[in-house]
C-alpha cells in the first residue's frame, strides 16, 4: 500500500508539473479564440489523464494513514497535502465548465487563465510536497531502528 500511495503520488505530481510548465504556457500564449478552441479537446483529455492519479494518490495515501504506517506523521502531511489538491476542484470544475462553454468571451480568457495558471501552481506545489513527503515517509518506513521514522519530522 505504501508503495502505490507513493508510485501514484509522484505520478500526479509529475502530471501536475508536466502540465504546468508545458501545456498551460503554450494556452496562455495562444490567441484567445485558438485557446478556447484548444481546451475544448487538451483540457477535459488532461483532465482525464491525471485525475486517476490524483483520485488514486489521495485514496492510498489515505489508507496509508489510516493504516498508521510508519512514520505517521509525514503520511498524514502527505494526504493532507493531496486532500488540498482535490479541495481545489472546488475551483476548477466550474471553472474549466465555464471555459468549455462555446459562449465564453474571448476578451475574458487572459483574466481567466491568469487565475486558473496561479491555482493550479498551488495545486501543483501541493502535489509535488505531497510526493516528496510520501517518498520521504517511504524510505523512512525501510530503515530497520530508525527512530526517527516513529517521531515524524525528526
Amino acid at each position: 500500500m505504501r508503495t502505490l500511495a507513493t508510485a501514484t503520488t509522484a505520478a500526479f505530481a509529475g502530471a501536475a508539473l508536466l502540465s504546468q510548465t508545458v501545456i498551460v504556457p503554450s494556452w496562455r500564449a495562444a490567441p484567445p479564440e485558438v485557446f478556447l478552441a484548444r481546451f475544448a479537446t487538451e483540457g477535459p483529455i488532461t483532465g482525464l489523464t491525471v485525475f486517476p492519479f490524483e483520485l488514486a494518490s489521495l485514496i492510498f495515501l489515505g489508507i496509508a494513514t489510516a493504516k498508521r504506517h510508519q512514520p505517521v506523521r509525514l503520511w498524514a502531511a502527505a494526504t493532507l497535502c493531496l486532500a488540498g489538491t482535490f479541495a481545489l476542484l472546488l475551483y476548477f470544475v466550474p471553472t474549466n465548465s465555464a471555459l468549455l462553454d462555446p459562449a465564453f468571451p474571448p476578451g475574458e480568457v487572459a483574466s481567466a487563465l491568469t487565475t486558473w495558471n496561479a491555482v493550479n501552481w498551488v495545486r501543483t506545489g501541493l502535489a509535488l510536497a505531497g510526493a516528496a513527503l510520501a517518498v520521504t515517509a517511504r524510505l523512512r518506513s525501510d530503515v530497520p531502528g530508525d527512530h526517527r521514522a516513529y517521531s515524524g519530522f525528526s
